[in-house]
């Protein structure tokens, strides 16, 4: 039998306040959207355009998540030029979807409620910081985002780990503490990003990672007030 991780709330403060939290780090994909459609499609035709095989749905929903040229140059073989052109194609592809992707029911509410708590926010995504920060503020969140880190426009940074550490400088350069900080994430990657950076994760389970890939997460939690839970506030 497994063993899911704790889901009591990390170093649970009085009263089980919020802004006794340092900072929160989010994931974008699968953590605050429901982004799969948009990424498979693209990567789909992305693949039907360079005359590859497309793959089939289950190896498609696993390049949700990784930096976009790991998945070109470990799947298809695709690195320098090829791969940049293969980028270049894929994002073609996305720019005409990303804003199809919801926002995860609650997910709006729990931002907005961590931050009118006090509490810093970073985004820490390995998509293109640029079009991270596009949607956020198409969903009316970006306000609520003392920082976002995500990869620069030519893909580098964009491993897990880079993001994270890049969240936590950005954090602390405006004056946020970051000595109690948790990474929200639903892929592996998120977990060992944010162990290799020195900080707690949660997992995800409503996005694309089940418990399993999870388990390396400190604790889990199966929706977003479960989350909210987590994090000690309410929406």
């Amino acid at each position: 039998m497994s063993t899911r991780p704790s889901t009591r709330p990390p170093s649970p403060p009085a009263g089980g306040a919020a802004v006794e939290l340092s900072a929160v780090l989010l994931d974008l994909d699968g953590t605050i959207t429901d982004s799969a459609p948009a990424i498979v499609a693209s990567f789909s035709a992305t693949f039907a355009d360079l005359g590859i095989a497309v793959p089939d749905h289950a190896t498609l929903m696993g390049f949700v998540g990784p930096p976009l040229a790991d998945t070109f140059a470990h799947y298809a073989g695709l690195t320098g030029p090829e791969g940049a052109r293969a980028a270049a194609l894929y994002r073609s592809h996305y720019r005409e979807l990303m804003h199809r992707a919801p926002v995860y029911e609650g997910m709006p509410e729990l931002v907005r409620s961590l931050h009118d708590a006090g509490v810093p926010l970073a985004l820490a995504t390995s998509k293109r910081e640029s079009l991270a920060r596009q949607i956020i503020e198409r969903a009316g969140l970006g306000p609520c985002f003392t920082a976002v880190a995500g990869a620069a426009d030519d893909d580098r940074g964009g491993a897990k780990a880079t993001v994270i550490a890049r969240a936590l400088t950005l954090l602390s350069a405006a004056g946020a503490g970051t000595g109690r900080t948790v990474h929200v994430g639903d892929r592996r990657y998120d977990v060992d990003g944010a162990r290799q950076a020195g900080v707690e994760c949660i997992g995800a389970l409503w996005g694309y990672g089940d418990a399993t890939e999870l388990a390396g997460a400190r604790w889990l939690a199966a929706d977003v007030p479960e989350l909210a839970f987590l994090l000690g506030t309410e929406i």
